[in-house]
């Protein structure tokens, strides 16, 4: 998934919250704007990550996926993000 805000909502005041699942991502999470620097987090089965405050509106993505295997889920990843949205 490439570089995008979360900014649908009216209320920027709550966090994301990230949940990985399966196999491993590296999370991309840059600044303010698309063009700042991007750090690169590698993320496993069970990591959380949470943002908000200042931070709530930096841009984010996802690297494209390598092959693995996860023995509770296979070849998938799955990500849970909850966010308030109204």
């Amino acid at each position: 998934m490439s570089l995008h805000q979360d900014k649908d909502e009216h209320d920027f005041s709550q966090p994301i919250v990230s949940v990985s699942l399966g196999i491993p991502a590296v999370f991309l999470f840059g600044g303010l704007n698309r063009s700042d620097k991007v750090a690169r987090v590698p993320v496993m089965h069970g990591d959380v990550a949470v943002w908000g405050g200042p931070a709530r509106l930096r841009y984010h993505g996802v690297m494209p996926l390598k092959e693995g295997h996860h023995p509770l889920v296979g070849d998938h990843r799955i990500n849970l993000t909850f966010r308030k949205a109204a």
